[in-house]
């Protein structure tokens, strides 16, 4: 297979990476806003028990997601990092709550599901900004 074949399906398949990372950073941000506390979502436990540590943490990953929207169709290497980080993140942060170390209550059925969402969503996200790597190397 000569050279250009092979480079056009490189960016075939990268750009199909950034628009499914694209889309697993909207879908998350889209079920972020359902785990935020009554009237907008699901979470009934009460948010003074949330430590400043955890409120910077989700700030992180929320600059982060959005950080990486644009820098993956931009500059997609870059991007693919700050996906993958974003990934970690929301994974760390789904494990830290079902272990109780954010609020020491029992997460509801419907916010755990939602977290379960957002952690499958997370293992999308750096499924994609991977692919999104290998690709920039490809080329």
């Amino acid at each position: 297979m000569d050279k250009s074949h092979r480079t056009w399906d490189t960016l075939k398949a990268s750009s199909s990476a950034r628009m499914g990372a694209v889309g697993a950073i909207i879908a998350i941000l889209m079920v972020t806003v359902l785990e935020f506390p009554p009237p907008i979502g699901f979470e009934t436990r009460p948010q003074t028990d949330v430590s400043v540590f955890w409120l910077f943490f989700f700030l992180l990953i929320l600059v982060t997601e959005i950080a990486a929207i644009p820098l993956i169709i931009k500059r997609p290497s870059l991007g693919a990092k700050f996906g993958i980080a974003a990934g970690v993140f929301n994974i760390f942060q789904v494990v830290a709550d079902q272990a109780h170390l954010m609020q020491p209550e029992i997460a509801p059925l419907g916010y755990s599901a939602l977290e379960g969402v957002v952690a499958i969503a997370s293992i999308t996200l750096i499924y994609f900004s991977l692919r999104i790597q290998v690709a920039q190397n490809d080329i």
